[in-house]
């Protein structure tokens, strides 16, 4: 129904109904601010959540103990590169040696082209038996022109050949058999029906003989030979892989691979999860400040939940560890306003003095109860994972309390428009009664006074 003004009583009846909705929908704006302010309450969780999470992962990372078995390998000459894995094995030290030889696959090609065109038939032989490796495939010949040949050889699977057919010069077309892998073990021969099966492109010439890729070690003659069928040799050091490029002269210096451990690398895990840790706190004092004269509090003012979390933080360091000592040894400590700092000059001194005991401060390898871990890492990810857990942690818990008071709030906001709408359809109901009853008064009123008129 639309908005009724006072024609006969000259009242702005439609005003009259806006206050009267105005002083009806108090509660309802009441649930509105309570909606807005759970809302600004589950976006601080959220908000800590995330930093906790961030801090959980940095934890994790530092607490993986082959995150302390990496190493960084470096290598003397461009001949051979060198690169590490991170794992528990990875080895340090050094080895020397020269790259006798690259490892390169077997190959033939047909030197005396007679073929004029790729159409030409270059074998009369329904199939060629091709033997790699001392096991004997056979090709179907259906098409027995050179491209046919070619194309029957690719998609014969798993036949460890290729074929590539060329022209050396106009009208002139041979084709080349090499094998799909390298080293000695890439070595094949074919035969056919015939002596020779493809008698249309002429004789056969070696290309490239399969061989193995070779390191000498040591200058004993022999010197001790390490072989692979691949330019690269896996675990040559235990977690080191060295990549032969290129075949060095009798008179070229030796390859130096050396692998030390990844001191830089450890410090910026334990720096990451110092700043993580950081940045969890930071997020913390800023939800949960209070109000400073001017300045409005977070709106976690107060919160004494959310100061636990942020004194559990601050706890995994001030404890330091009963076996191996305090965590300031290895340049991790607090400040006096609640804050992480790391020395990486210290770190690494105490770790490159005394690597075992360094780690053991961060990481607890020996307890296998994890709640009993005493390691930084470990005590951080305990406490990030207690307040971030789906459906269990902390914060998680209280987030989905938070908006789930959030939905009934909105339920409550839902019914009162409802009621609202209801409310303000009788109000002008009941003054739209009221101008009708005053005008029916006034009617009266006015034929009243035409009566007494007349009888005058």
């Amino acid at each position: 129904m639309g908005s009724v003004d006072g024609l006969i009583s000259g009242m702005s009846t439609s005003s009259v109904i806006s206050g009267l909705m105005q002083v009806e929908a108090a509660p309802q704006n009441a649930l509105k601010t309570k909606v807005a302010t759970q809302q600004k309450v589950v976006t601080a969780y959220q908000g800590i959540n995330s930093k906790m999470k961030g801090l959980l992962d940095a934890a994790k990372a530092l607490a993986d103990p082959a995150a302390w078995k990496g190493g960084v390998a470096t290598s003397s000459s461009d001949a051979a590169t060198a690169t590490t894995t991170a794992s528990s094995s990875t080895q340090s030290g050094s080895l020397s040696f020269r790259v006798n030889q690259l490892a390169s696959a077997h190959s033939f090609v047909f030197g005396q082209p007679t073929a004029t065109a790729l159409t030409d038939v270059i074998t009369s032989d329904a199939s060629i038996s091709i033997n790699v490796g001392g096991v004997d495939k056979t090709v179907t010949l259906t098409d027995k022109s050179l491209k046919g040949v070619v194309d029957a050889i690719n998609k014969t699977a798993d036949l460890g050949v290729k074929a590539t057919a060329f022209q050396v010069s106009p009208g002139n077309y041979t084709m080349q058999l090499s094998s799909t892998s390298t080293g000695a073990a890439s070595e094949f021969s074919f035969t056919g029906g015939n002596t020779t099966p493809f008698s249309g492109l002429g004789s056969i010439a070696l290309v490239s003989q399969g061989t193995d890729a070779e390191l000498a070690l040591g200058d004993q003659d022999p010197p001790l030979l390490v072989k692979s069928s691949t330019n690269t040799f896996k675990d040559l050091m235990s977690g080191l892989t060295v990549t032969a490029t290129k075949k060095q002269a009798v008179t070229d210096p030796p390859v130096t691979v050396t692998v030390a451990s990844d001191t830089e690398g450890i410090a910026a895990k334990v720096q990451a999860m110092v700043d993580a840790a950081n940045a969890a706190l930071t997020e913390i004092g800023t939800q949960t400040k209070n109000k400073s004269g001017a300045v409005p509090g977070g709106p976690l003012a107060g919160n004494s939940i959310m100061s636990q979390v942020s004194s559990s933080v601050l706890n995994t360091v001030s404890g330091g560890t009963a076996a191996n000592g305090s965590f300031k040894a290895v340049g991790v400590e607090l400040t006096r306003d609640g804050r992480l700092t790391f020395d990486k000059a210290k770190f690494i001194a105490a770790l490159n003095a005394d690597p075992e005991n360094t780690q053991a401060l961060f990481v607890d390898t020996a307890q296998t109860d994890v709640t009993l871990k005493t390691g930084l890492a470990d005590r951080m990810a305990g406490v990030a994972d207690k307040s971030t857990q789906t459906n269990t942690g902390t914060l998680s818990r209280l987030i989905t309390s938070g908006n789930d008071a959030i939905t009934d709030l909105n339920h409550r906001v839902d019914d009162w428009d409802v009621r609202l709408q209801a409310r303000q359809a009788t109000l002008q109901k009941q003054f739209g009664a009221m101008e009708t009853a005053l005008g029916k008064l006034k009617n009266q009123g006015n034929w009243l006074s035409g009566q007494l008129a007349s009888l005058g």
